[in-house]
């Protein structure tokens, strides 16, 4: 693939043709593709399939093989017509800051990101693919503009690229996971003008999303995730991997084993709410009162958790709710109503990225 004019995120650029959302997750791989947009928008197909451990370490692809195959088999279940893809990464491997430049145009920012990119890149600037989006200026700015900085690392982008490339998909939107959690709200929501703050916990890391008037202002990825859970209940009950990971979502019968799972759950939450706290505070500490967040929504295959919302709304002083991004649009009638409801926080991501079109 010519990776040349390859875009690695297309943050707001909305252009014609439709993409399909594939989330690529270090335990599951998830798929969303839509039909029409705006108002008339419809869930098409929506799947997910477990990956194996540690075949994804990271947001690194470290059997590329077994990636594969499980993709491939998803695709050929859920039959999707679009080809065009939309997916994304995260962790180590990418770095999005904020930062402020001292230009005014999109031209001149483009001109210049190289030499502005050297100063907060941890890594060597020819092996990672450089982006940024604008943000919302304030009309008395005149000194420079606002950008979130986006750096890939090349490998990983075209180890994702070569992914799709090998069952026949065409990568044409190579995002990053915090973004797309803003079109998965949006599309649940719409306009919305209060602060509110977008959590996606997945298996390894969680995403975080500051948003005020549908606008990122604030992002950070954590090194937290539903493996630490899983491990924790493992050594508490001695239960085996696969046993600790069902007793994590779906509960058991047991009510000794009941009560210490429990436990475990919420004193592993509590140490995650450390990490998310520190997050909202730093992020309150360089806002204006009014501008401090007012809802929080949470994602991703942890937000499946028993009681999740009020244990965050509890320890955070913020009403905390799932997201379910399909909330406000249809469904073809082959996709059960029920299963859709159960799944609709672990897509958010799929759903953001299936948000997205391709230039």
């Amino acid at each position: 693939m010519n990776m040349k004019n390859f875009k690695i995120t297309s943050l707001f650029k909305k252009k014609e043709k439709p993409t399909l959302g594939i989330d690529v997750g270090s335990h599951t791989i998830k798929l969303a593709e839509f039909s029409g947009s705006g108002s008339s928008r419809t869930l098409r197909r929506v799947g997910r399939a477990l990956l194996p451990p540690g075949v994804i370490v990271d947001g690194s692809i470290k059997d590329h093989d077994t990636v594969e195959s499980v993709l491939r088999s998803l695709i050929s279940n859920c039959q999707p017509k679009v080809k065009r893809v939309s997916t994304s990464i995260s962790g180590y491997s990418v770095i999005v800051k904020r930062i402020r430049v001292p230009y005014l145009t999109e031209k001149d920012i483009e001109e210049n990101l190289l030499v502005e990119a050297e100063k907060f890149v941890p890594f060597e600037i020819d092996d990672v693919y450089i982006d940024f989006s604008m943000l919302k200026q304030d009309e008395d700015e005149a000194e420079g503009s606002d950008i979130f900085l986006v750096a890939a690392k090349k490998e990983i982008v075209d180890a994702y690229a070569g992914l799709l490339e090998a069952i026949g998909l065409t990568p044409a939107v190579i995002d990053v996971d915090a973004f797309t959690l803003v079109n998965a709200f949006e599309m649940a929501f719409g306009d919305v003008s209060e602060t509110a703050v977008l959590i996606d916990i997945g298996a390894s890391k969680t995403n975080l999303n500051v948003i005020q008037n549908g606008m990122p202002v604030f992002a950070r990825d954590m090194a937290i995730g539903g493996e630490q859970l899983t491990e924790a209940i493992q050594e508490a009950t001695g239960l085996n991997r696969d046993d600790a990971e069902a007793a994590k979502i779906s509960g058991t019968k047991d009510k000794i084993l009941a009560e210490e799972i429990r436990q475990v759950v919420v004193e592993m939450v509590d140490l995650w709410l450390e990490e998310i706290k520190k997050a909202i505070n730093f992020f309150k500490a360089n806002a204006k009162p009014e501008q401090f967040p007012t809802h929080v929504f949470l994602s991703g295959g942890c937000a499946l958790l028993t009681d999740l919302e009020k244990q965050f709304s509890k320890r955070l002083g913020i009403e905390a709710n799932k997201l379910n991004p399909f909330s406000s649009i249809g469904h073809v009638k082959e996709i059960d109503a029920a299963y859709l409801d159960a799944v609709s926080p672990q897509m958010a991501i799929a759903s953001g990225l299936a948000m997205r079109s391709a230039e």
